[in-house]
């Protein structure tokens, strides 16, 4: 006979099962561009993801992505250019990709002008990769030359294109700066990196 205990238990067991099943079938997917030694990025060979929202309208998805804008960033009207509700572009800066001694620049940090475009349909929002300015904004204690992106991360990449190790977490930086802008203006990521609720 099966001990009443052990029953319930895998009744439980089963239930968690089912509810775990159906969390991971609902959570949007992360949209994730991977950075290329040219200073483009791809999602699997694509120039853009399209990602699915069942049962939203282009004008739904629109204003979400826009209300999404005016919290990631400071001068959202500044950064922002639209075409109701077809598609929206951002225009903006981004946070330090890259820090570095060199002189006689002294300590350099790097920092870069690029372009997001969404554009919407019924149940649907088509994700173009995110394209970077030839030349980068540098900020220096010393005296620092011009530098363009893809002489910064051309030498994070070995001759046949693939990441060297000692370089790996700077490709991941980059990645991450641009990768979680774009989940967080989706909605797939829910923290934002701007000011808390409470400043306001």
């Amino acid at each position: 006979m099966v001990p009443p205990l052990f029953f319930y238990m895998k009744k439980i067991l089963f239930f968690f099962l089912l509810l775990l099943i159906s969390i991971v079938v609902n959570a949007q997917s992360a949209v994730k561009f991977s950075l290329r030694p040219d200073g483009t990025f791809l999602s699997e060979n694509s120039s853009s993801i399209i990602i699915e929202f069942e049962g939203k309208t282009a004008q739904e998805l629109y204003s979400m992505v826009k209300s999404n804008v005016i919290t990631l960033y400071k001068s959202p009207k500044t950064v922002l250019s639209e075409n109701e509700p077809i598609n929206l572009s951002i225009r903006a800066i981004s946070e330090s990709l890259y820090n570095t001694y060199k002189l006689p620049g002294g300590f350099v940090s790097y920092k870069a002008h690029y372009n997001l475009v969404f554009h919407f349909k019924d149940g649907r929002i088509k994700v173009d990769a995110p394209v970077i300015d030839k030349f980068l904004d540098i900020e220096a204690t010393g005296v620092a030359l011009s530098k363009s992106f893809v002489s910064l991360v051309d030498d994070w990449f070995d001759k046949k294109g693939i990441a060297k190790s000692k370089n790996k977490k700077d490709i991941e930086k980059v990645e991450s700066i641009f990768n979680n802008s774009i989940n967080y203006l989706l909605g797939i990521y829910k923290e934002s990196q701007t000011a808390s609720e409470e400043d306001w």
